[in-house]
């Protein structure tokens, strides 16, 4: 062999050798990345849950009027309305009391979630006492699933 042929093959040996360990860091770069973006979209799944959870907690059409609560008779009345926009990200809304009774209102239900979220409320049910309206309060649990 001819030394002018031994070092072409000796240079396509180095260039092969380049190349390969620049694929193999590409692999590892792109496994990384998408390991990085499967974390990323997990997290905004989180704080959209989180987010539409107190935001549902906070929806005009089961607030209380002059408490910082949920008004039992509104939620009844939106769960067989069941609006689908205003649970857009989330498969399911539910409230269930936990005191004085043990009772669950699904406002929204379109298949079982694979992580809750829920916080405590105060669900309320106006009442009628001799013409004067009062609150009768309890303890529930607001559970968003995504």
């Amino acid at each position: 062999m001819d030394r002018g042929q031994l070092k072409i093959q000796e240079m396509a040996f180095v260039l092969l050798a380049i190349v390969l360990l620049g694929f193999i860091s590409f692999i590892f770069y792109a496994k990384i990345q998408s390991e990085n973006i499967q974390s990323s979209a997990g997290d905004i799944k989180v704080k959209t849950a989180l987010s539409l959870r107190d935001k549902i907690a906070a929806l005009p059409e089961i607030k209380c009027a002059e408490k910082p609560c949920i008004d039992k008779d509104k939620a009844l009345m939106l769960k067989d309305y069941n609006i689908k926009g205003m649970f857009q990200g989330i498969t399911e809304a539910k409230i269930i009391q936990i005191y004085p009774s043990d009772e669950r209102i699904v406002l929204y239900s379109s298949g079982q979630g694979n992580t809750s979220y829920s916080t405590f409320v105060n669900l309320c049910e106006q009442k009628n006492i001799g013409g004067i309206f009062s609150y009768d309060c309890g303890l529930a649990i607001l559970e968003v699933s995504i």
